[in-house]
């Protein structure tokens, strides 16, 4: 079985007010014809639809035109009706619309549209300019190969014709390079994080410069794959790498935010700074001592920033602040430690590591660790629900249901309501695998997958949903045990194999890891990260076909 979504265009009919009691012969130009437009017409609207069908060996063919004859109301042969089916683009190479017109020789009142003979992807639709669009949005929807769009046109006397034309999709197999990825040379470098921003992703990570590490901020073109301009250097950096940032944010049609960790003598503090790519940096605003910060939201006119503020070594409470995205201000603040009963000392480690906008909600993914009933201390996912002002709403603490520990690195709304999470779990003193659990719009826990890699250990950094609603999940996997690769897959949901997967092995021995993920409207995926050469980590960034 396949899906198909398809755009059907609503819009008024292009054939003029003929007189129903005036016979199409009594005019001379009787001809209709329906051509290619563009798709953002504005004076067409139109809603989504879903076709399943039974899957086709997509060989089929038919003939340009055809018609049918009747018989008029006075037992006249009634003028048969040709048709003509017109699509625009054909053949299709790539994911995207698909516009169905058609040509009719004489004035007709409604057209039907299947593809493969008999799944309909629009029915009585009335003339239009097109008269219908579908979308090709991977080599799996509608599959590569041949396939037939037929037209029905319906005239207003009863009588039918009928035309065919066949369409080739050919397009990338998903998970493949759109360009050649784009790694940047030495000396040190990295990126942690992507947010798409019009035809391409701004990037944030780090950069080896004479003053030290640095955070940065890149531009990376979507079509041609380079970087456009010059980095934004934006100061030292103490932390980085997936979950740990620097994290960026897309801000307006010019402009992003980054945050990340900077050190402040034997401490950290965090750092927000605006960057608009061309100009010179904006100003960089900092959070209390001893604290860090691993992931950056932005909501309307608010920076909400995810983090940690540290208790003593190796121990952290998570916190999440709220700021003014134009001056910097304060506005809200959250904490989250165990309770008093359950830490009296306060040394339990809790972390925040991923934060989104989903609906009216602010929902921050992390980590703490919990005393089991058998006095076992473990990490577990914790997901914490706020209102667009931080106000709390709900918290929830996995249960370990299935493996002993697990944590949540990266969250991403899903687009029919509530949001999915991913991370890692494991039985204690074993490796860590990849564990993803998808949430209501309510918040409640709905369903849990974890990635079988018996022999590898594998964490997922971050995680995002195409147009199909497939996941695509990006983090690393150690292969060999001396080894770790970046891992970008994708899912079709809680249950069935990945559809593609992208391991990227870097030349050198060392930590490899995917911690950036962009996906566009089409379902292009972006993936940032780094990956190590003669011993030190070099960025990357690719673009891959859905």
């Amino acid at each position: 079985m396949f899906l198909i979504n398809t755009l059907a265009l609503v819009s008024a009919a292009c054939t003029p007010p003929w007189d129903r009691a005036v016979g199409c012969a009594e005019f001379d130009a009787c001809t209709t014809t329906t051509s290619a437009a563009s798709v953002g017409d504005p004076s067409m609207t139109g809603e989504i639809q879903t076709v399943t069908s039974s899957d086709s060996d997509g060989t089929s063919t038919g003939e340009g035109t055809g018609a049918s004859e009747g018989s008029g109301s006075g037992g006249e042969a009634a003028l048969p009706v040709e048709v003509e089916v017109l699509l625009d683009p054909s053949p299709m190479t790539a994911v995207g619309p698909v516009q169905v017109s058609v040509s009719t020789s004489r004035p007709v009142s409604s057209i039907d549209v299947f593809l493969n003979e008999d799944v309909p992807l629009v029915l009585g639709a009335a003339p239009g300019n097109p008269v219908h669009v579908f979308e090709v949005t991977s080599e799996d929807v509608p599959g590569d190969g041949t396939h037939t769009i037929r037209a029905i046109a319906h005239a207003a006397d009863g009588v039918s014709g009928e035309g065919s034309e066949a369409l080739l999709v050919d397009v990338q197999p998903g998970g493949s390079d759109v360009w050649p990825p784009y790694v940047k040379a030495g000396p040190i470098n990295g990126f942690t994080s992507a947010a798409l921003r019009g035809n391409g992703i701004d990037v944030a990570g780090y950069f080896e410069t004479q003053d030290g590490l640095e955070a940065v901020a890149v531009r990376i073109d979507g079509t041609k794959g380079q970087p456009e301009g010059a980095p934004v250097l934006l100061g030292p950096v103490a932390v980085t790498g997936g979950g740990r940032g620097p994290a960026i944010a897309a801000a307006g049609e010019d402009a992003a935010f980054v945050a990340w960790t900077q050190p402040v003598a034997a401490t950290t503090q965090w750092a927000v700074s605006r960057v608009k790519f061309g100009e010179a940096k904006g100003p960089t605003w900092t959070g209390p001592l001893d604290t860090s910060v691993n992931a950056i939201a932005l909501v309307d006119d608010v920076l909400v920033l995810a983090g940690a503020f540290a208790q003593g070594p190796g121990t952290h409470d998570l916190w999440v602040w709220w700021i003014s995205a134009e001056t910097g201000e304060l506005l809200n603040v959250r904490a989250f430690a165990a309770p008093f009963l359950d830490d009296p000392q306060n040394w339990f480690d809790e972390v925040a590591r991923g934060v989104a906008l989903v609906g009216d909600e602010v929902v921050v993914v992390g980590e703490r660790q919990f005393l089991t009933v058998d006095d076992e201390l473990v990490r577990r996912t914790i997901v914490l629900r706020h209102g667009l002002d931080g106000e709390p709403l709900a918290e929830w603490t996995s249960p370990g249901e299935q493996l002993q520990e697990d944590a949540g690195m990266g969250i991403t709304p899903l687009r029919d309501g509530g949001f999915a999470v991913v991370g890692w779990g494991r039985d204690q003193e074993t490796i860590r695998q990849v564990v993803t659990r998808w949430f209501s719009a309510a918040g409640e826990p709905t369903a849990i997958r974890i990635e079988p890699t018996p022999s590898n250990d594998a964490v997922g950094l971050v995680v995002g949903e195409d147009r199909e609603g497939k996941l695509i999940i990006a983090g690393m996997r150690q292969q060999p045990k001396t080894d770790a690769n970046a891992w970008v897959f994708a899912i079709p949901g809680p249950v069935g194999p990945p559809v593609w997967e992208v391991v990227r092995n870097g030349p050198g021995q060392g930590p490899d890891e995917a911690a950036g993920l962009a996906i566009d409207a089409w379902g292009y995926t972006y993936v940032a990260g780094s990956e190590f050469d003669a011993l030190q980590p070099r960025a990357f960034a690719l673009r891959l076909y859905p």
